[in-house]
Order: structure tokens, then C-alpha cells, then sequence
């Protein structure tokens, strides 16, 4: 259920009151304002957003008898949900490419495709070859581009040359579309393994 603004209202208020004194926040069940704030509060406590006090609770003034009026406090999952709704309503900072601090990095940007013949790479069994560690440490530090279908890293030479070299095989056994765009993008042909 998605929370009415009376409803959030009604939350930050129960989440002020815990702010200047934990405790309850009181109400009454009159005509009007009264009774649009009882079925928000209502709404809240069935979301376990608020906890309401039992009618003759000691904190729980009720000065014209049983039904006068409620009393309610803000709950853990109520400070979350507020807590996560300000963020919501924040802007998501775009992502930045990964800042190169050692010239010597290369910033890459793969795409789906060829971060699919990399983690192949590291899938076959029993392999012993200096370029596993290489193409092991691109696939870990690799982070997803947001919205898209790419991921974005910084190597080191040794490692663009170990990527070249996983692209190749897959241009060998399958599809030469990526190490062709890798070549294009990313330049020197691959030595062969030694």
C-alpha cells in the first residue's frame, strides 16, 4: 500500500515527537481533523509503522473516558520507511568512469559480451595459465554501468592483453564481433601466449 501525505505527515510528526522526547504522540477521535488523523494513524499502525498504546496505558492520557482519543510512537520500520523515502525523493548521482590515478591504467568499458567469454575463461576446470589471474581480477573489480548493459574497470596492460586474449579465443570457437570492437577500442593486437 502506497502511504496517503496525510499518512507521511502524520509519520514525520510521530518521528519528531521521538526526536525531542521518546514517547507517544497523542490524538483524539473527534469530527474533522481529529477523525482524518485517527484513520492515518490507523493506516500506519497497520503497516507497523506505529505502534499505538493500549486504551489505559499509563502514558496514555484520556481525559474524557475509554475512546476518547489514541496515542501513538514511531516504530524501527517507521524510521526506515522515512529514511528511505527522503532518499528516494534525492537524485541518484550518475555514476562517474572510474577515476585513472596510475597513468599506467587503462579505463575500460566492456560490454555484456565480452565479460561473458572472460568469466567462461575462469570457468574452465583445472586451467594453469598465467593469464587467469589477469582476467580474474578485471571480472572482480568490473562494475555495471547503471541503465545499461555494460561495466566499467581500469587495467593494467597485462590485463588488457590478458582480455584480448580470452576475446580471440571466442573469436576462434564462436563470434568475432567482440575482439573485433575490443581491438578498435582498446588497440594493440595480442601477443601470442609464450
Amino acid at each position: 500500500m502506497s502511504l496517503l501525505p496525510d499518512q507521511w505527515s502524520l509519520l514525520e510528526e510521530l518521528a519528531a515527537a521521538h526526536a525531542r522526547a521518546p514517547g507517544w504522540l497523542h490524538g483524539s477521535h473527534e469530527e474533522g481533523d481529529g477523525r482524518r488523523r485517527n484513520s492515518a494513524v490507523q493506516a500506519l499502525a497497520r503497516e507497523s509503522l506505529c505502534e499505538l498504546a493500549p486504551t489505559g496505558h499509563p502514558d496514555f492520557p484520556d481525559p474524557r473516558g475509554e475512546g476518547a482519543g489514541w496515542a501513538a510512537r514511531i516504530t524501527a520500520d517507521g524510521v526506515l520507511a522515512l529514511q528511505y523515502r527522503r532518499r528516494r525523493n534525492q537524485p541518484v548521482p550518475a555514476p562517474h568512469p572510474a577515476e585513472v590515478a596510475d597513468p599506467a591504467l587503462v579505463p575500460l568499458e566492456l560490454l555484456d559480451s565480452e565479460m561473458e567469454p572472460l568469466r567462461r575463461f575462469l570457468a574452465i576446470p583445472g586451467l594453469d595459465d598465467a593469464r587467469m589471474v589477469l582476467v580474474r581480477a578485471v571480472v572482480e573489480q568490473a562494475r555495471a554501468v547503471p541503465g545499461g548493459r555494460r561495466w566499467q574497470l581500469t587495467a593494467t596492460p597485462q590485463q588488457v592483453e590478458a582480455i584480448g586474449f580470452v576475446l580471440r579465443l571466442e573469436a576462434l570457437t564462436g563470434t568475432a564481433r567482440a575482439w573485433h570492437r575490443f581491438l578498435r577500442e582498446y588497440g594493440p593486437p595480442i601477443r601470442p601466449a609464450r
